[in-house]
């Protein structure tokens, strides 16, 4: 592994993806300064396999251009992108933590389960990154984006309680009344049955991985993602939920009808923006007092 990229001084690999490899760095002590970025940042290269080919580059490219211009404190900022001799780079903000896949996984390994109040901060968290990117507040139009890869690993919780959403790759900008092509694209375990189905899909895709991912938080077990990538298409598919109510008895009934809504194989039998449903979750967190902010995870983060 090289000692250095791009005028950044390499600490560490971090991941391999299908794409690129993500590098822990800081500035070199003689190389330029870029105003807004910390001492230290991920770097993430376009895989030195990919880089003579033009679709690879083009795919990198559209990512640093739907990222860089995001500025939210529930989704990882991405600085800049640039070229240095044959590599594509990409500058992120490093996020000192896991991803919620990890905290998930060590959960079930040690046969506890996660505080309801933590699981519902985290989506609540998720559902604002959502929105921002969505454009709620003006009901989509320029500049906004559905994810399409909304999963337990696009989810980095820092080890001071913050919750951002990651991985813009096969973003696509969202435009009202135009919905998208049904290319499968994302992690299918997490997607919503009109993506699995080849159909036409929007921001509510989003809206139903978010529900997915708090429907496990919830019942501490995994929902779609284990089996074939067939026999997970399929379930994907049929969209058969088992009912918190029955399988966590001991949940407040109104959480398990939040979650019930979310996760509804109908699109509009859904929440119909981020906003709706987190104003649901808002009102869990009301009616059973739970916390609000950052505290909700901290057992976790002293765990």
């Amino acid at each position: 592994m090289e000692k250095q990229l791009g005028g950044y001084d390499i600490i560490g690999r971090l991941a391999v993806g299908g794409m690129g490899e993500v590098f822990q760095a800081r500035p070199a002590a003689k190389g330029p300064t870029h105003e807004g970025e910390p001492g230290e940042v991920v770097l993430k290269r376009l895989l030195p396999a990919h880089r003579a080919d033009p679709e690879w580059v083009k795919q990198f490219l559209d990512e640093a251009k739907r990222a860089v211009p995001l500025h939210h404190p529930h989704v990882v900022r991405s600085y800049r992108c640039f070229k240095t001799g044959q590599d594509y780079v990409l500058v992120q903000e490093l996020v000192k933590g896991r991803t919620l896949e990890y905290m998930q996984k060590a959960f079930a390994t040690s046969g506890a389960a996660m505080d309801p109040s933590a699981a519902v901060y985290i989506v609540r968290c998720l559902l604002k990154a959502l929105a921002y990117l969505h454009h709620d507040e003006t009901g989509g139009g320029e500049g906004a984006l559905v994810h399409r890869d909304v999963n337990p690993s696009n989810i980095l919780l820092s080890v001071t309680g913050e919750v951002k959403l990651t991985d813009f790759g096969v973003a696509e900008p969202l435009i009202p009344h135009h919905p998208h092509s049904g290319a499968l694209k994302g992690t299918v375990g997490y997607m919503a049955p009109e993506a699995v189905l080849g159909r036409k899909i929007d921001a509510r895709a989003d809206l139903y991985s978010a529900g997915l991912i708090l429907w496990e938080l919830l019942a501490n077990a995994p929902l779609f993602s284990q089996g074939t990538e067939v026999e997970v298409m399929h379930k994907v598919r049929d969209a058969r939920v088992p009912n918190l109510e029955k399988r966590m008895p001991s949940l407040p009934a109104f959480a398990a009808q939040v979650v019930r809504k979310a996760v509804r194989a109908d699109p509009a039998a859904r929440f119909q923006t981020a906003t709706e449903f987190g104003l649901a979750l808002d009102a869990l967190v009301t009616r059973c007092q739970w916390p609000s902010s950052a505290e909700a995870l901290k057992s976790m983060l002293e765990g």
